[in-house]
């Protein structure tokens, strides 16, 4: 026996109950004010939006995201795990001196 779909499991009355009888659509919206439209047309931003979409990431420089605080972030990191590692690699080059207590004395 294969599957049934969903809404063959209910019976006949809950299925209509359950199809699109409680959806209204409002077809007869007011229009909308001219200063309400106006306030919307900004081509200059639109272009810049769609130049931003259609631009793929990767030619993108890091530092001309939007998020610029991102790139900062990511040097940050970098540099502080750069100067933990160098301070790790330093002590390694020590070398230390074990002194016993005949060498002590």
């Amino acid at each position: 026996m294969g599957l049934t779909p969903w809404f063959y499991w209910f019976t006949k009355e809950q299925q209509s109950k359950t199809l699109m009888t409680d959806i209204n659509f409002n077809i007869d919206k007011p229009d909308l004010p001219d200063d309400q439209i106006n306030k919307h047309k900004d081509f200059k931003k639109l272009m810049y939006k769609y130049q931003l979409a259609t631009k793929p990431l990767y030619k993108t420089p890091l530092y001309k995201l939007k998020f610029n605080r991102i790139f900062v972030i990511i040097i940050l990191v970098l540099l502080v795990m750069f100067i933990i590692m160098e301070i790790m690699e330093k002590e390694k080059d020590v070398p230390v001196i074990e002194t016993t207590k005949e060498q002590a004395k």
